[in-house]
Parts: C-alpha cells; structure tokens; sequence
C-alpha cells in the first residue's frame, strides 16, 4: 500500500495550509475533506495496530451514486484486517450525510456483523464545528452473532467537546475539533450499554487521532489526499457579462458594492474557485475585495475602491478548477457613489 512518508506528509501539510488560506473559498473550514482517493493511516501509540481511512467509489453498482468511508482495522506486524467499518455516504453544503453503515468484528472468534440504514439521509459530520454542538444519527440495525440476527435501533449522539492542538510523531495540528461519539443500541431482546469514544479532526487535514471506548490511542502516520473530486470536464463559466457597473456604498473611507451574488451558479463543475489578481483602481484582495459567504451557503463577489477616487474602474481575474484543470475569467468593474 503506498503511504506518504514523515517528510512528505509534513511538505503535503503546508501546501494545503497555503492552498487553503490564500485560494480556496469552498473549503476553508473542511474538517473531514470527502473526496475519493483521500487516505488517512493512523496507528496505535503501541506500535501492534492501524486503522486506515480510505474513500472509494462503491463496488456495487446500485451505491455508486454514494462515496464509501471505509475504514480497516489490521494487524502492523502481519497485516491481517481485524475489522472493517464501512460508511456510505454523500456530501452537499450542509456537510457529510450517511445513507448506511455496514460494520465487521470478531468477539471471541465469533464473527460479528452490523448493519444499519438511514430512511432518511442524516448529517455524519457538518461542514461547519461549533464547541457545543450536538447531533443524533438514528439508524435500523441488524446485529448478526453466528447464526442469531438481533433488530433494533442504533443511536450515536456526536458533540464538539472543544478545540485541542493535537501532537503526534509526524507533525502538530492546530485547532482539532473534538468529537465526542456516544454509540447505544435498543430492541426488545437486547440493550447494550452506551459506548463512548473520541475523534479528532484537523481543518482541512482530517482525522489525526482516534481513543476507542476502551481507552486505545491512535495517531495519524500518514495522509494522502485528492485536491479534488474527480470531473467529467473542465469548469466554464457563465457570467451574465464581463463588464460591470455597480453604486457603492461608503464604509468609512471605503466604497464597496455587491457584484456578483451566489458566484458558484454561474460556473460548472468547480471544486474550487477564487480570484488570481485585481488591477486598476479596485482594492487588492481582502481590502474590500473578495469573496464573502451567504446564508445560501454559497458566495457573494464584493469589490471595493478608495471613496474620494470614484468613480473606481479595475478588472479581476476569477478562477474556476476542478480535477481536470483551471479556467480563469477576466471582469471590467466600475463603481460609483450612491
């Protein structure tokens, strides 16, 4: 299995911190990045275990419109699967949804199956963490032991404990979310106690530490992640023009108006967009100018220019990029005084 080396893993870190601080606007707080080919191996802190986070496209064919979380929990010294979660899920602007769950384990060499299905889609994990948050995923489960099949419900309730700077072997990372998962299952012949264990999530990395309900620590050793899910073609946009006249409005010595509202529904197929450059008499990027989220969940473009210098003219140059390359798009601007 290709894994990312200390060295790499490190170099791969401070690439996307760049990427994302400066860049992406999609992005910018993705505490469990979800496309297919990202992989996360984390190990135990005893050295005798590894968990391995995978996303993949489903094998069947009924569940590819879904991605598969897959996570494999295996032997370091034999490299025997012990057990084997599998997550099917989808993303859209509210976060991560989870359709169904199809687990593996073995108690006492007896092997053990879970399975459990969401009628109705449930948010896994939001795009955006809050300290205090708390959420519920509901699911009817079949529990098989051996030949005996046990029906219920399974509920985990996920709450952000708090924000913790996470240390392991291979790198630092701030700002880790907290998640606190407290697993129970009900029916009328069996009622486990409640389950609780802890994940820890860094923007824009993904997991980086596990404690299982018993106490195990896992660390993240190595992490390869796909920039971007894979696409059918490269974006284009559709801009209703490419020259714009807006009236400002003044705050303090600046004139600053709304170009452009919901950016994303004027490009297709973008996995990331952002501006390259501003020239002329518009303000550079973060003086006023750039992009800012709206209670859609999508992205208002705002262009800003010194008050005493209206009327302002500039031109910006927009990107749109996906897997298969960038496209960019050059806008006229020109403001005026309301």
């Amino acid at each position: 299995m290709k894994t990312t080396t200390r060295w790499n893993l490190l170099i791969l870190i401070s690439v996307l911190s760049f990427v994302c601080n400066f860049t992406s606007i999609l992005s910018a707080q993705d505490y469990y990045p979800a496309n297919v080919g990202n992989e996360w191996i984390l190990e135990k802190t005893d050295g005798e275990h590894r968990r391995i986070y995978t996303l993949e496209t489903p094998k069947d064919a009924a569940d590819q419109h879904l991605i598969l979380l897959k996570i494999a929990t295996e032997e370091i010294s034999t490299g025997k699967v012990t057990g084997s979660d599998e997550y099917f899920v989808t993303t859209d602007a509210a976060g991560i949804k989870i359709h169904k769950t199809a687990l593996q384990t073995t108690i006492n060499r007896t092997k053990v199956d879970v399975s459990a299905t969401f009628p109705t889609p449930v948010i896994f994990f939001p795009k955006q963490l809050e300290r205090g948050d708390i959420w519920e995923t509901e699911g009817d489960t079949d529990i098989v032991l051996g030949t005996a099949k046990i029906s219920g419900k399974s509920t985990t309730t996920l709450k952000i404990v708090g924000f913790e700077t996470v240390r392991t072997t291979v790198a630092t990372f701030d700002d880790c979310a907290k998640i606190e998962f407290t697993a129970a299952f009900t029916s009328p012949f069996l009622t486990l106690e409640p389950t609780t264990s802890y994940q820890w999530l860094a923007p824009n990395i993904g997991p980086v530490k596990y404690e299982t309900g018993s106490g195990d620590i896992f660390e993240i050793v190595s992490f390869k992640r796909s920039l971007y899910p894979t696409a059918q073609n490269l974006p284009m946009w559709h801009l209703p023009s490419s020259t714009f006249q807006a009236t400002g409005s003044r705050l303090g010595g600046i004139l600053n108006a709304k170009i452009l509202t919901n950016v994303e529904d004027y490009v297709t197929e973008v996995a990331n967009l952002g501006i390259i450059s501003v020239s002329g008499e518009i303000l550079p990027l973060g003086d006023g100018t750039g992009f800012a989220k709206n209670a859609q969940g999508k992205h208002d473009l705002w262009v800003a220019g010194r008050f005493g210098n209206a009327p302002i003219t500039g031109s910006i140059i927009l990107f749109a990029e996906n897997s298969k390359g960038r496209i960019s798009r050059i806008i006229t601007v020109t403001l005026n005084i309301n």
